[in-house]
C-alpha cells in the first residue's frame, strides 16, 4: 500500500503531501494560505482547497494528521468525478 505522505496533493504543482508539508513549513510565517498555496501549486485554481487548506492549518498548529489529509483528498476527488 502507498504511503500516505507520497499521495500526490495537487496535481497542478505535482506535489506530494510530504513536499507540500516542507514547502509549507520553510514558507515565511507571515505569508498567506493563498500565497503559501501558490508555491505548492504554482497556480490559482482552487482544485485541491480543502486538503491544503487543512494541511497548512496543521503545518502551522505543528501536528499533522495525514489520515485526514488523505479523507480530504478522497472526498474531493469524489466530488470532482460527481462533476
Amino acid at each position: 500500500m502507498e504511503n500516505i505522505e507520497e499521495k500526490i496533493i495537487c496535481e497542478c504543482g505535482n506535489k506530494t503531501i510530504k513536499e507540500a508539508e516542507e514547502i509549507f513549513a520553510l514558507a515565511d510565517p507571515a505569508l498567506s494560505y493563498k500565497k503559501a498555496k501558490k508555491l505548492v501549486t504554482g497556480c490559482d485554481k482552487t482544485c485541491c482547497i480543502s486538503p491544503l487548506m487543512e494541511l497548512f492549518k496543521m503545518v502551522r498548529e505543528g501536528s499533522v494528521d495525514y489520515k485526514k489529509i488523505a479523507y480530504l483528498m478522497e472526498r474531493q476527488n469524489r466530488w470532482l468525478i460527481v462533476l
